[in-house]
């Protein structure tokens, strides 16, 4: 195993000299293993610090936070920092109507991405990657989807991609290595648990180096899809204009280079988990006509260029907010502003109490003001960090609406952002005094 992982990690380049690395820990064999692999080849590959970040999603009960415990104490074994942090899944997918599958991994790599990290490690290892083929297969994906689970993306790598489960069972055994077993991943309830259990073991029992021979399709995969994306760059380069791009050389392209390119081009709008419905919906007003809405962006094809719906500009604008029972009009409407004092906190529905202020929590002067690139809140009823521009695509909104959201900001940052809620930091408390709220007057932006 120590081979092929270094291997990897040289032939990728997945860590540089000086990196602060984080990694992804959940207890299991695959996650224990790497983290040992890493402490114990810190020195030869360079790396500043390691630390280990433990999520418990609160989906397994007694079971989850046994888990944390004994992710908690072998890292004090190895040495190591744990960050654990603990999430409500099943409440937050009941909010956003995810699965909790999917609401899971969202908010874990959530966490993974506020650490800091110069490169964040994950435990995916060879047999992963073969699921992941024949779930994408069993979906209909196209060969980017075929691939699998990259090596590097972003700050994420992924150092055990070429190492079989059985061999990082034996690496646990020859350094006498403790882990645990998710309950979960013993019962069929999921896919990727059904692929595991009985297609994966019948593909073996076909040919028994099947883990060799589905490297050598990955490497025939990996080649045929570069050298695609090659081309299909070379296409957009010829079609673009600002940000449209020219319809009839489109066109007049070979279909899969054509497809690649519209991957790329809803890639570059902004357009997140693109799937194979998307491609074919703009493949298809660029030879017919017409507009479309993918992920709640619209593109319309006219006088000849597929361009998407233009942002409405809304100019930088700050308006301060000194009287809190005062009426404040801005570029991106009017709003009245409602007093609370304490007593009337009591009978506060869900919705407005997700939106009261803490007079008394605010830092400075209080203001509505445009929106700036990498605008943060840490919103009171999620507790996680996130930017306006992840929310606004989590929620699908359009680019052209995300203007019109108001914005209240005090000297310490983003208190409340329109249509999502107060941070935590201005959130009211038990011992809230005053409390305010704003409320839109009228529909849309001020003229």
């Amino acid at each position: 195993m120590t081979d092929k992982v270094l291997g990897a990690v040289k032939k990728y380049n997945m860590i540089s000299e000086g990196d602060k690395i984080g990694v992804g820990v959940s207890g299991g064999a695959d996650s224990v293993s790497l983290l040992h692999f890493l402490v114990q080849n810190k020195k030869v590959l360079g790396i500043e610090s390691i630390t280990a970040v433990h999520v418990n999603h609160r989906i397994r009960g007694e079971e989850a936070d046994r888990d944390m415990l004994f992710t908690e104490n072998i890292c004090e074994k190895l040495g190591v920092p744990c960050k654990t942090v603990t999430v409500d899944v099943p409440g937050e997918a009941e909010k956003t109507g995810e699965s909790t599958e999917l609401c899971a991994r969202r908010l874990r790599y959530e966490i993974f991405e506020s650490g800091g990290f110069d490169k964040f490690a994950t435990a995916h290892n060879l047999n992963d990657r073969m699921e992941t083929f024949f779930f994408n297969l069993a979906r209909g994906s196209s060969v980017s989807g075929l691939l699998s689970i990259p090596y590097v993306r972003g700050i994420y790598i992924r150092p055990l991609l070429d190492v079989t489960r059985a061999e990082i069972e034996d690496y646990l055994t020859e350094n006498g290595l403790t882990y645990i077993t998710d309950s979960t991943n013993n019962c069929d309830d999921y896919t990727r648990n059904k692929i595991r259990h009985n297609l994966i073991p019948q593909m073996f029992e076909l040919n028994p180096s099947f883990h060799k021979a589905f490297l050598k399709c990955e490497s025939s995969v990996e080649s045929e899809h570069a050298y695609i994306k090659a081309e299909a760059e070379k296409l957009l380069n010829r079609c673009r204009n600002g940000r449209a791009y020219n319809i009839e050389k489109l066109k007049n392209s070979n279909e899969v280079l054509r497809f690649s390119a519209i991957s790329q081009i809803l890639r570059e709008n902004g357009v997140k988990n693109i799937v194979r419905e998307h491609i074919e919906l703009v493949n298809r007003i660029i030879l017919h006509g017409g507009s479309a809405s993918v992920s709640g962006n619209t593109l319309k094809c006219e006088r000849g260029t597929l361009s998407f719906g233009e942002t409405e500009k809304i100019p930088e604008f700050s308006v301060s907010i000194d009287d809190f029972t005062d009426i404040v009009k801005t570029p991106c409407g009017s709003f009245k502003i409602i007093s609370f004092a304490k007593k009337d906190l009591q009978n506060i529905n869900k919705q407005d109490f997700n939106n009261l202020i803490d007079c008394d929590r605010i830092i400075g002067q209080l203001r509505f003001r445009s929106r700036n690139s990498g605008d943060r809140i840490r919103l009171n009823k999620r507790k996680i960090t996130k930017t306006l521009k992840g929310l606004f695509n989590e929620k699908k909104i359009p680019v052209s609406k995300r203007s019109k959201f108001a914005i209240s900001a005090d000297d310490g940052g983003i208190i409340w952002l329109e249509g999502f809620g107060v941070s935590e930091r201005c959130a009211v408390t038990s011992e809230t005094e005053r409390a305010i709220k704003f409320e839109r007057m009228g529909d849309g932006c001020e003229k």
